[in-house]
Protein backbone atom coordinates (compact mmCIF):
# COMPACT_ATOMS: atom_id res chain seq x y z
CA UNK A 1 0.00 0.00 0.00
CA UNK A 2 2.81 2.41 0.90
CA UNK A 3 4.68 1.42 -2.26
CA UNK A 4 1.65 2.14 -4.44
CA UNK A 5 1.28 5.55 -2.75
CA UNK A 6 4.95 6.30 -3.39
CA UNK A 7 4.60 5.26 -7.03
CA UNK A 8 1.58 7.49 -7.43
CA UNK A 9 3.39 10.45 -5.88
CA UNK A 10 6.55 9.83 -7.91
CA UNK A 11 4.60 10.51 -11.07
CA UNK A 12 4.03 14.07 -9.95
CA UNK A 13 6.44 16.85 -10.85
CA UNK A 14 6.83 18.07 -7.27
CA UNK A 15 8.87 15.17 -5.78
CA UNK A 16 6.31 14.43 -3.07
CA UNK A 17 7.40 10.79 -2.67
CA UNK A 18 10.39 11.92 -0.64
CA UNK A 19 8.07 13.47 1.95
CA UNK A 20 6.69 10.05 2.91
CA UNK A 21 8.60 8.37 5.75
CA UNK A 22 10.10 4.91 5.43
CA UNK A 23 7.46 2.64 6.97
CA UNK A 24 8.98 -0.76 6.18
CA UNK A 25 9.71 -1.44 9.86
CA UNK A 26 6.17 -0.46 10.81
CA UNK A 27 4.73 -3.44 8.97
CA UNK A 28 6.77 -5.88 11.08
CA UNK A 29 5.76 -4.05 14.26
CA UNK A 30 2.11 -4.10 13.24
CA UNK A 31 2.24 -7.82 12.55
CA UNK A 32 3.77 -8.44 15.98
CA UNK A 33 1.11 -6.32 17.70
CA UNK A 34 -1.64 -8.16 15.81
CA UNK A 35 -0.22 -11.52 16.84
CA UNK A 36 -0.20 -10.54 20.50
CA UNK A 37 -3.69 -9.03 20.28
CA UNK A 38 -5.12 -12.24 18.87
CA UNK A 39 -3.38 -14.57 21.34
CA UNK A 40 -3.65 -12.43 24.48
CA UNK A 41 -7.45 -12.76 24.78
CA UNK A 42 -7.48 -16.56 24.90
CA UNK A 43 -4.55 -16.56 27.33
CA UNK A 44 -6.48 -14.25 29.67
CA UNK A 45 -9.58 -16.43 29.30
CA UNK A 46 -7.50 -19.50 30.15
CA UNK A 47 -6.07 -17.78 33.23
CA UNK A 48 -9.49 -16.61 34.43
CA UNK A 49 -10.91 -20.08 33.88
CA UNK A 50 -8.14 -21.74 35.87
CA UNK A 51 -8.56 -19.20 38.66
CA UNK A 52 -12.34 -19.76 38.82
CA UNK A 53 -11.96 -23.52 38.68
CA UNK A 54 -9.15 -23.86 41.22
CA UNK A 55 -9.19 -20.83 43.54
CA UNK A 56 -12.47 -18.94 43.27
CA UNK A 57 -13.91 -17.33 46.42
CA UNK A 58 -15.80 -19.88 48.51
CA UNK A 59 -18.74 -17.61 49.29
CA UNK A 60 -20.71 -15.17 47.18
CA UNK A 61 -19.39 -11.63 47.14
CA UNK A 62 -19.67 -8.55 44.98
CA UNK A 63 -15.94 -8.16 44.27
CA UNK A 64 -14.54 -11.32 42.71
CA UNK A 65 -15.92 -14.34 40.93
CA UNK A 66 -18.47 -15.08 38.24
CA UNK A 67 -21.60 -13.36 39.48
CA UNK A 68 -25.14 -14.17 38.34
CA UNK A 69 -28.46 -13.64 40.06
CA UNK A 70 -29.00 -17.36 40.59
CA UNK A 71 -25.36 -17.99 41.40
CA UNK A 72 -25.33 -15.53 44.30
CA UNK A 73 -28.46 -16.96 45.94
CA UNK A 74 -26.71 -19.59 48.05
CA UNK A 75 -23.27 -20.97 48.78
CA UNK A 76 -24.03 -24.15 46.84
CA UNK A 77 -25.20 -22.25 43.76
CA UNK A 78 -22.18 -19.91 44.03
CA UNK A 79 -19.73 -22.81 44.08
CA UNK A 80 -21.54 -24.52 41.21
CA UNK A 81 -21.39 -21.30 39.17
CA UNK A 82 -17.66 -20.84 39.80
CA UNK A 83 -16.86 -24.44 38.85
CA UNK A 84 -19.04 -24.31 35.73
CA UNK A 85 -17.61 -20.99 34.54
CA UNK A 86 -14.07 -22.15 35.38
CA UNK A 87 -14.47 -25.39 33.48
CA UNK A 88 -16.03 -23.74 30.41
CA UNK A 89 -13.54 -20.86 30.30
CA UNK A 90 -10.53 -23.14 30.85
CA UNK A 91 -11.58 -25.43 28.03
CA UNK A 92 -12.45 -22.53 25.73
CA UNK A 93 -9.28 -20.63 26.63
CA UNK A 94 -7.08 -23.66 25.98
CA UNK A 95 -8.78 -24.43 22.67
CA UNK A 96 -8.69 -20.82 21.50
CA UNK A 97 -5.06 -20.39 22.57
CA UNK A 98 -4.00 -23.36 20.47
CA UNK A 99 -6.19 -22.37 17.50
CA UNK A 100 -5.14 -18.72 17.53
CA UNK A 101 -1.45 -19.58 17.97
CA UNK A 102 -1.67 -21.71 14.84
CA UNK A 103 -3.55 -18.95 13.04
CA UNK A 104 -1.12 -16.14 13.86
CA UNK A 105 1.82 -18.32 12.89
CA UNK A 106 0.90 -17.63 9.28
CA UNK A 107 0.79 -13.85 9.68
CA UNK A 108 4.42 -13.57 8.58
CA UNK A 109 3.48 -14.85 5.15
CA UNK A 110 0.55 -12.46 4.72
CA UNK A 111 0.69 -8.89 3.56
CA UNK A 112 -0.01 -6.63 6.48
CA UNK A 113 -3.46 -5.61 5.20
CA UNK A 114 -4.48 -9.26 4.97
CA UNK A 115 -3.03 -9.82 8.45
CA UNK A 116 -5.15 -6.95 9.79
CA UNK A 117 -8.34 -8.45 8.37
CA UNK A 118 -7.39 -11.90 9.61
CA UNK A 119 -6.82 -10.47 13.11
CA UNK A 120 -10.19 -8.69 13.02
CA UNK A 121 -11.89 -11.97 12.04
CA UNK A 122 -10.06 -13.82 14.81
CA UNK A 123 -10.98 -11.24 17.45
CA UNK A 124 -14.60 -11.32 16.29
CA UNK A 125 -14.67 -15.10 16.56
CA UNK A 126 -13.17 -14.92 20.05
CA UNK A 127 -15.80 -12.39 21.12
CA UNK A 128 -18.68 -14.51 19.80
CA UNK A 129 -17.37 -17.65 21.52
CA UNK A 130 -16.85 -15.84 24.83
CA UNK A 131 -20.39 -14.42 24.72
CA UNK A 132 -21.74 -17.90 23.90
CA UNK A 133 -19.86 -19.34 26.89
CA UNK A 134 -21.35 -16.70 29.18
CA UNK A 135 -24.84 -17.54 27.97
CA UNK A 136 -24.17 -21.27 28.40
CA UNK A 137 -22.98 -20.87 32.00
CA UNK A 138 -25.95 -18.67 32.86
CA UNK A 139 -28.38 -21.20 31.38
CA UNK A 140 -26.68 -24.05 33.27
CA UNK A 141 -27.04 -22.19 36.58
CA UNK A 142 -30.64 -21.22 35.80
CA UNK A 143 -31.53 -24.84 35.03
CA UNK A 144 -29.77 -26.21 38.13
CA UNK A 145 -30.99 -23.69 40.75
CA UNK A 146 -34.11 -21.69 41.50
CA UNK A 147 -34.08 -18.01 42.41
CA UNK A 148 -33.72 -18.75 46.13
CA UNK A 149 -30.57 -20.81 45.56
CA UNK A 150 -32.10 -24.26 46.04
CA UNK A 151 -31.31 -27.05 43.62
CA UNK A 152 -34.17 -27.75 41.28
CA UNK A 153 -35.50 -31.23 41.72
CA UNK A 154 -36.21 -33.35 38.73
CA UNK A 155 -39.71 -34.73 38.56
CA UNK A 156 -39.81 -38.47 38.80
CA UNK A 157 -42.21 -40.28 36.54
Amino acid sequence: MIDSLKNMLSDSDFGLEELLPDLSGLEALLTTVLRWAVVLGPLCLLGMGLWLFLAAPKEANHKAGYRTFWGMSSVESWQFTQRAAGLVWTALGLGLTIAMALRVNGYRDLEYEAAIWSAIEALGLELVLILASIVAVNIAVFVAFDRKGYRRRRKRR
